[in-house]
Formats: C-alpha cells, structure tokens, sequence
C-alpha cells in the first residue's frame, strides 16, 4: 500500500485518483497567526481566503483518507474553533501527471 500524510493508505492496485476538497476553519482572532502558519506548512494545503478569525482551505490529495486525516489534524490545532468540509471533488488522476502526496 502506498503511505500518504499521516499515515494515509490507499489499497494496491487503485487507480491514482484526485482529490480536491475545500475547508471553512473558525480560529480564535488571538491564534490566528499560529493557525495559518500551521496550515501553510501543511503538505497540499492552500489558504485561498483569510478574514479575522475565519479561513478557507483548499486540499488536494491522492485519497479522500488523505482528506479526513488532515481534516481531523485542522481540528485539533490549538486556536482552531471548528473546521468544516464544504466541498469535495475527485476524479482519475490525468496519465502522466503527478498526483499530490507522490
């Protein structure tokens, strides 16, 4: 099995898949910084919105496991008040290219 993030695994022989999802996390205003230096050294994380005490999230991983596991990880980041998965999309990855987490 390949081993993703956090110990992510995705069974032999599945074909490569992509998976992008997107994320609202409520931080404290008071830890926000730390949060969003957290996230930024997240592998295949990206802030795409920041206001005080409210960001969204783009993932893109290999495998929907990826997504839980850094979802639950968001989740118990000191300052984080809630982080909530509102959209996820996934297709077979194109021949050729890399997936994330490779």
């Amino acid at each position: 099995m390949r081993e993703g993030w956090a110990g992510a695994s995705e069974p032999p022989g599945r074909a490569a898949e992509a998976h992008i999802s997107s994320l609202v996390v409520h931080c404290r205003l008071d830890e926000a910084e730390r949060v969003i230096t957290a996230l930024r050294a997240m592998p295949d994380a990206e802030i795409s919105v920041a206001a005080p005490g409210k960001l969204v999230v783009v993932l893109e991983t290999p495998s929907e496991g990826e997504i839980v596991d850094r979802l639950n990880h968001i989740q118990r980041l000191s300052g984080v008040l809630a982080a909530t998965l509102v959209f996820h999309h996934h297709e077979p990855a194109l021949a050729g290219e890399p997936v994330s987490g490779e």
